[in-house]
């Protein structure tokens, strides 16, 4: 199952709302149709009270009410697509459209979470690229703040900070349940699924906050972190360990390769992280492979520049498209 937040372009984006992609690329709106389930289907008068306290339009806040919530999702999503398969003008309970093609809507990332755990340094070509072979103990993450997410379609914006901007399409881990020291062979039980990331980077600006032995804005300005376009539920990817992974700038392709060649493998990540404890809808980047500006002879002509169009792409999972544009609020005091 596909997973979304989505809004008919003709509404404001507060009418956003969660969605299942269903045949024929049309979204059904998973509250509305569990709301006429339960009333038509299960004869429960109050369906459009449970639907409405099961099936939150914030994603977060699905996953946090366990598997009550996540059931409801399963009997909506197959509701809705027998329900499309017959009548594709289907309204609900209170008139409102149950399905949109997906060209008409305007989706929104998918996940806004406690915390983005971003994992680097994880494929050993990507290391080569930019000379490093330090044998790693551990994972190299960080965490990304919430005012880097933004969803399909959305602006990266280029601060005036950097002429080094960069592009890393990362596969994606969503959680599903709140846990804490999970062993790797129950890794994938606490995974709800999985979608596309860019983990964005200003090379320059990185470079000057390693020299004073940290890493915070070169990793984390804003719109730094391109996901979506949705989840696709662990269900659907039956083997997230061998995944093509692909980026394209301008329609040229850049990066080129595939999850079996992650150092740490998802297994093995999860049990590293949740030594913390992760939140349900907590996101966990797995690293990307080589191809990216840093390293190339030529980088200086392969950082992103205002107007430059990503995308983000991983087998089965979808497709990220970004632009690129220049900061349209002041530099501040601050100077590099």
């Amino acid at each position: 199952m596909k997973i979304a937040r989505y809004n008919n372009r003709s509404e404001p984006s507060s009418r956003a709302r969660t969605g299942a992609l269903l045949q024929g690329n049309v979204m059904g709106d998973l509250r509305a149709g569990y709301a006429r389930y339960l009333v038509e289907q299960a004869g429960d008068p109050l369906g459009r009270e449970i639907a409405a306290l099961r099936l939150p339009a914030d994603i977060v806040s699905l996953l946090s009410l366990g598997k009550p919530s996540r059931d409801a999702v399963q009997q909506a999503e197959q509701f809705l697509a027998e329900l499309l398969a017959k009548d594709p003008a289907a309204s609900g309970l209170d008139g409102e459209p149950l399905f949109t093609p997906l060209d008409a809507c305007r989706l929104h990332a998918p996940a806004r979470p406690s915390k983005v755990i971003a994992v680097g340094r994880n494929y050993r070509e990507h290391l080569r690229q930019v000379g490093s072979d330090t044998e790693m103990q551990v994972p190299s993450a960080w965490i990304k703040s919430n005012n880097a997410i933004i969803g399909p379609h959305r602006d990266i914006v280029k601060p005036a900070a950097t002429r080094q901007l960069d592009y890393e399409t990362e596969l994606t881990l969503v959680i599903g349940e709140k846990c804490k020291n999970v062993p790797e062979e129950r890794a994938y039980d606490v995974i709800y699924g999985y979608m596309v990331a860019n983990d964005i980077s200003a090379r320059d600006v990185v470079k000057i906050e390693r020299i004073a032995k940290n890493q915070l804005l070169g990793k984390m300005f804003d719109t730094f972190c391109p996901t979506g376009p949705w989840i696709v539920t662990r269900d659907e990817i039956a083997d997230p360990m061998n995944l093509r992974i692909r980026t394209r700038v301008n329609g040229v392709l850049r990066q080129d390769g595939c999850t079996k060649d992650m150092i740490w493998n998802i297994p093995q990540l999860i049990a590293y992280v949740s030594q913390m404890t992760l939140e349900p809808g907590d996101l966990i980047t797995t690293g990307t492979p080589e191809g990216q500006a840093l390293g190339q002879q030529n980088a200086a002509t392969l950082f992103l520049q205002a107007g430059d169009v990503l995308e983000s792409e991983i087998e089965g999972v979808g497709m990220l498209r970004n632009k690129v544009v220049d900061d349209p609020v002041r530099q501040g005091s601050w100077t590099w």
